[in-house]
């Protein structure tokens, strides 16, 4: 393989590698799911289920990107 090539590869992967370091340090998995209980308003439960029809989504994948979205970036 090529220099280029690998590196391309690398690039287009980096977000992998970062969660298996994250692993490594914590010996957490980041992608493993886990069943916790909130209390939300109706209303955001009604625009959650109107959004994940409409994406035809999970909610629980709908809520991991805000978050991921608005915490994330709060992160870096």
């Amino acid at each position: 393989m090529r220099l280029q090539e690998i590196k391309r590869i690398m690039k287009e992967n980096e977000g992998y590698a970062k969660l298996l370091e994250d692993y490594d340090r914590t010996e957490k998995f980041p992608l493993r799911k886990i069943r916790r209980s909130f209390t939300l308003r109706q209303k955001t439960i009604d625009m959650l289920k109107k959004e994940s029809k409409r994406r035809k989504e999970s909610m629980s994948g709908i809520i991991d990107e805000i978050i991921e979205k608005t915490v994330g970036r709060r992160e870096k």
